[in-house]
């Protein structure tokens, strides 16, 4: 019962449902999230915020995340803590890149009671036809029924897979 109260950032890829808000967020749904495993939400989650992310949309990151939340990049000096300070860093870029696709490859989620740890390698496809590569972990907490974003750290790498 629980989960069909989740309102905001959960997608199941090609259920996607957008709705925009006042606060120029948009919310994603799916039909009967009952029937996903917490694996599965927690992917969706994620596909979900990406799939914003190539448009330049960096408020699905935002979104997802917890007050909690601690954010590690290549671009930081030191880490983010906090929703504050993490919608300070990830807000600055809203708007400002796209790109055409991404992959989401081999992604794993560990779970250990109301933890879910997501790893997963990310190839994002740039306008030039260049490639990024990056390796990422996400952890999710489960939080009043919602799963959110407690930390997350994205290291880009050099080589092709």
């Amino acid at each position: 019962m629980f989960i069909r109260k989740l309102v905001s950032v959960i997608l199941a890829a090609g259920f996607l449902s957008v709705a925009p808000a006042e606060n120029n967020f948009s919310f994603y749904s799916i039909g009967d999230s009952t029937q996903m495993t917490p694996q599965e939400i927690i992917i969706a989650k994620e596909k979900a915020f990406l799939d914003r992310w190539i448009t330049g949309d960096t408020f699905g990151f935002i979104e997802i995340a917890a007050e909690e939340i601690t954010y590690f990049d290549p671009g930081l000096e030191k880490r983010c803590t906090g929703k504050n300070e993490f919608q300070e860093w990830i807000a600055s870029f809203n708007g400002t890149f796209s790109f055409p696709d991404y992959e989401l490859l081999d992604p794993q989620v560990q779970l250990h009671g109301d933890i879910g740890i997501l790893t997963f390698n990310f190839v994002g496809f740039m306008q030039d036809g260049s490639k990024e590569y990056w390796n990422t972990t996400e952890v999710y907490k489960l939080i009043d029924g919602d799963w959110k974003l407690i930390s997350s750290h994205w290291s880009q790498t050099k080589h092709e897979r």
